[in-house]
Parts: C-alpha cells; structure tokens; sequence
C-alpha cells in the first residue's frame, strides 16, 4: 500500500493580518505626506520657472521702451479686435466681464473670448507660463504685478506724510481714469527703481485683475499684518509663501513674513 504524504499548508492567524495591516497604515501614514511634499516642490520649481520668465519679458519691454516699465493697465488706444478697451501688462481675456471696479474682465474666471495680449506677451513664448500647476483649472492667470500707487492714501501714509503720493511699484508710477472710468497707471523708468534688487515687480497671486496693492493699506514697516486675510491672500498657492520677481529680473521664493514695507516701492529714500 502506497501512502502519500500530506504537506500542511499553514495560514495566517488574524492577529498576523492585523499587524501586518497596522504595519502598512503606519507606513502610508508617513509616505503620503513625504510623496504629497515632493509633488508639491515640483510644483514651486516650475513656478519659479514660470516667474524667471515674466523677469526676462519685462526686461525686454524695457529695453524696447526707453527703459520705462510695463504699465498695470493702460487704455487700449486703436483696438481694432473688438477687445474691452484696457490693456493690461499681461495678457488674458478681459471681456469675459465688464468693467468692475476700474478693471475690465476677470482673470479668475474662463475666457470667454480671444484673450487680449498683454504689454509683454510679445516676449512670451509659451502661453503655459500664465499657468501656476497649482491653480484652479478655470482661471487664466495667477499672477499680481506690484501696484503701490501714489494715489493711495492709507493709515501708513497718514501716519508718516513723507511717503504720501511718494510710494509707487515699478508699473505704477502714475494712476489716473481714463474717461470711460477705468483706472490706468504709467510706468516708471529704470532709473527710478533705487535698489531693483530689493524692489518688488509680481508675485503668485489671486485677484480678478493681475495686479495688487493689498499692503498698502495698514500701518505697517518692518512686519505685515498678522492678519490671516493678508496671510492668505500672500499664500494662497503654495505652503507658507510665495514665489516672486524682482526688479533686477531675478526670481525667489519668499515667505509672508520676511516681507518689508519699502520692498514694494520703486523709492527708499522716503522711509526715514
């Protein structure tokens, strides 16, 4: 008689799946926020890729206009395509919405029209840098130039008069209304920036228009507000800051807090 011998199989016991369930919770737990980490650096070196483009189109803007700056919007004299009636430094559709504000159209919502070129877009090449990767699908651009304007007359410039009508970004040397009511700026020149490497030109931002003077406002010097409405406005793209151009063309990231009042004026001298 021929016997055959049984190999046993042995199984798991559930306490063995628990742990080994445990295990790979544990393991999740710490790997997700690592890989969600790296997605998100990825994100910022693109941004910062993005940026370093709009310092390079500025700067050739420069150079074919007499060394004076892009305005923030300007009026569209001898539009002959039907555009809303402002153009502004950078390119998207401002006729999805009407004038609101002092400003045509809406950058945060669709285009729902040809986008109107910008002062620079003709030293773009790649549409896609408008795109930060972290941004809404349905916006056109995520992108603030610095619109300190000498018009503004907030609780700092009340507090210290010497800056009133003194404090102006690199686009917003003068600021008037055209007669259809829009709000328009002119440029400064190149050589009124004191120190471009300290001076602010754009940063990531949301708003409907590609522009921002949201620091304006307070009284404040050496720190902005801790105030989560202007934390979160700075913020809103990327974890604890935001990448930036500066006025000599280079590009950083910069956290809220490192800001300082005289980065976003083209003067210095007037902080005494």
């Amino acid at each position: 008689m021929t016997y055959i011998r049984r190999v046993g199989v042995s199984a798991f016991t559930l306490i063995e799946l628990l742990v080994v369930i445990a295990i790979i919770a544990i393991l999740a737990a710490i790997l997700f926020p690592v890989f969600a980490e790296a997605k998100n650096s990825a994100k910022i070196i693109v941004c910062v890729s993005n940026q370093k483009q709009y310092g390079l189109a500025l700067t050739m803007y420069l150079g074919d206009n007499d060394d004076v700056w892009a305005p923030c919007m300007a009026p569209d004299i001898g539009n002959t395509e039907g555009w809303a009636p402002q153009r502004p430094w950078i390119g998207y559709d401002n006729a999805n919405v009407g004038l609101n504000g002092g400003y045509y159209g809406d950058g945060s919502k669709p285009a729902t029209h040809k986008p109107r070129p910008g002062a620079i877009d003709p030293y773009i090449k790649n549409e896609a840098i408008k795109r930060c990767p972290s941004m809404p699908q349905d916006w056109q651009v995520a992108v603030a130039y610095a619109a300190f304007n000498p018009v503004f007359d907030g609780a700092y410039a009340q507090r210290h008069p010497q800056v009133r009508g003194n404090e102006f970004g690199p686009g917003a040397k003068v600021f008037y209304n055209d007669r259809n009511g829009a709000q328009n700026f002119t440029g400064a020149a190149q050589t009124e920036i004191e120190e471009p490497a300290y001076t602010l030109a754009t940063w990531e931002h949301f708003s409907r228009v590609p522009l921002c003077q949201f620091l304006q406002g307070p009284d404040w010097f050496d720190s902005p507000p801790n105030d989560s409405t202007y934390i979160n406005h700075f913020n809103f793209l990327h974890r604890k800051g935001a990448t930036t151009v500066w006025a000599d063309g280079h590009a950083r990231r910069i956290g809220y807090f490192q800001l300082k009042r005289p980065m976003f004026s083209c003067r210095k001298d007037i902080y005494l």
